[in-house]
């Protein structure tokens, strides 16, 4: 009794320790993705150039530095400026002003493309938080194959145990036997490579949020409800409202449309204006002098015009582009909502048909085996066939699940309520 005592004491001993060894802590799609928009060095770089561009557009708007200059006449032969008659110092001041709201244009030209490097920005981030879903999917596929692999181990493991004492009453071959033993040895190593995966996969989440590849993570969940639900109509909606690189197609027909009329703009004159104080070398300021030029587009036919030219070819080029982008985008729409609906009915036919019909045969093979009327290939067949529907059962939720990412990146937004 004391033995027997001692044995189920050292057991759960083993059992304590490795629970505080392996915790079972989760690790949170939500967190990640927070922790991945705050440190990404890939989105605060395109977020630096964001900022960049929106100090441009009051710098745009701005004039050009005025000039200021003294000039020295009836300088003597000496060279010295200092011996040049005082009243004959003056003070030059003059200042470039572009005329008929070319700043104006200038600063809308800007702001647009401010808004292009804003839309980036979101786009980059869109990207990311799409890559650590993608890289979450992967490494929750990888503990699920891990699980169900080993689960099927433990399985053969008793049947191995079952067909050992059968083997002892002359009920079963050392053929099956070694079939039992080539199973589990063929699926103990591919449960040991799929280990070595998982430490690769965390590496990749790692490595999006800027953390050292080998830092802790918890063990990925996902809820197996589905609940996508949007409409056709809605997503086509936001994809044409929200879609960042659409958008920047958008902001770049902006662009140029302000480009094409600060071209227009540009044949006509801009005024330079200049004043010269007199005698400031006296102590008190005597004449002052007034200068207006204006700037001739003299060359008109020839720089302005192709100037002109250029910008309604780069308006045009931009609606084109922009066309072709809203005709992909909204394509792109349409496909991912239809594969997620089709893997709404395969999620729907595996969870609710094909694993119960399947684990209820299993059930069954199992006791017929332990009776000594079931076939050993019958059974490790069905277990096969099980494991590898549990499989796609959960490659579907998975594909469902990244579908689903992908389709906000795809219309630029985030749906609430929506299975992440």
């Amino acid at each position: 009794m004391p033995k027997r005592f001692s044995v189920i004491f050292l057991a759960a001993a083993l059992l304590f320790t490795e629970a505080l060894s392996y915790p079972s802590e989760t690790l949170s799609l939500d967190s990640l993705v927070k922790e991945a928009k705050e440190k990404n060095p890939e989105i605060l770089a395109a977020k630096n150039r964001w900022d960049a561009a929106l100090v441009r557009v009051p710098m745009a708007k701005s004039l050009d530095a005025p000039t200021v200059g003294v000039s020295f006449w009836k300088i003597p032969s000496t060279l010295n400026v200092f011996k040049a008659p005082n009243d004959e110092h003056m003070l030059t001041i003059s200042q470039f002003l572009p005329l008929f709201g070319k700043l104006s244009l200038q600063g809308k030209i800007a702001l647009a493309e401010s808004q292009i490097f804003a839309a980036e920005y979101r786009n980059k981030e869109l990207e990311i938080v799409n890559n650590v879903r993608g890289a979450y999917y992967d490494l929750f596929m990888n503990y699920k194959e891990i699980e169900l692999n080993e689960q099927n181990l433990s399985l053969l493991k008793s049947v191995a145990g079952i067909s050992e004492a059968k083997y002892i009453t002359g009920k079963t071959t050392q053929e099956d036997l070694f079939k039992i033993d080539l199973e589990i040895a063929t699926l103990s190593n591919k449960i040991a490579s799929l280990k070595l995966e998982q430490a690769a996969k965390k590496a990749r989440v790692n490595s999006l949020l800027s953390r050292d590849p080998e830092s802790p993570l918890g063990a990925p969940e996902l809820r197996e409800d589905v609940v996508f639900n949007a409409d056709m109509t809605s997503l086509y909606k936001f994809t044409l409202e929200n879609q960042p690189e659409l958008l920047t197609f958008s902001y770049a027909i902006e662009r140029n449309k302000h480009a094409k009329a600060l071209a227009e703009k540009n044949r006509l004159p801009d005024l330079l204006a200049g004043i010269t104080l007199r005698g400031i070398g006296t102590g008190s300021f005597g004449l002052w002098d007034l200068m207006l030029a204006f700037t001739v587009p003299f060359w008109f036919w020839s720089k302005q015009k192709y100037e002109v030219k250029e910008a309604i070819s780069n308006l045009e080029e931009a609606k084109a582009a922009y066309e072709a982008m809203k005709n992909k985008s909204l394509l792109e729409t349409k496909n991912l909502f239809t594969d997620i609906e089709i893997s709404k009915n395969k999620i729907d036919l595996n969870k609710n048909n094909l694993i119960p019909m399947l684990e209820s045969s299993i059930n069954s093979s199992v006791a017929n085996f332990s009776s000594g009327r079931g076939d050993l290939m019958a059974l490790l067949d069905s277990e096969r066939m099980l494991i590898e529907t549990k499989m796609d059962y959960y490659r579907v939720l998975v594909k469902y699940n990244t579908d689903v990412a992908d389709l906000e990146k795809a219309t630029g937004t985030e749906f609430t309520g929506v299975q992440k």
